[in-house]
């Protein structure tokens, strides 16, 4: 993940702190170092979490307001929530089909919930401020 050789590690810890950081990376373009820095400041805000919930609210979803139908991950990455928020805001927006099964006797029923375009797009002009 690193771009720096072990040698230019152990360099940057004997550099003193008042020093010109970019004279003692020769052979470094600015950019690669930019590179390098944005990858450690990942690594230490990120909360480490890279599960399902977050690829889904991170994923691009290409948004069209047809008929087409979006499952409840779509929907999370198209208004930049959780899964978990996704299902339970599309639990009461208006023309959600639930495809799941019922319950039945010692076994819970299985939510699959499907939203289309225009009725999404409808919900999110009714939480915009005007």
């Amino acid at each position: 993940m690193s771009t720096f050789s072990p040698d230019a590690i152990r360099r940057m810890r004997s550099m003193p702190i008042t020093t010109n950081f970019y004279e003692h990376f020769h052979g470094y373009s600015e950019t690669t170092l930019r590179k390098v820095g944005r990858d450690v400041y990942e690594l230490l805000t990120s909360t480490g979490s890279r599960g399902y919930k977050q690829r889904a609210r991170r994923q691009a979803v290409q948004f069209k307001a047809d008929d087409t139908m979006y499952e409840p991950k779509q929907v999370a990455a198209i208004i930049n929530v959780s899964y978990d928020a996704a299902l339970r805001y599309m639990q009461k927006m208006k023309g959600v089909v639930d495809l799941g099964t019922p319950t039945r006797r010692y076994k819970r029923g299985k939510r699959k919930l499907r939203i289309s375009g225009k009725n999404l797009l409808a919900f999110l002009r009714s939480k915009t401020r005007e």
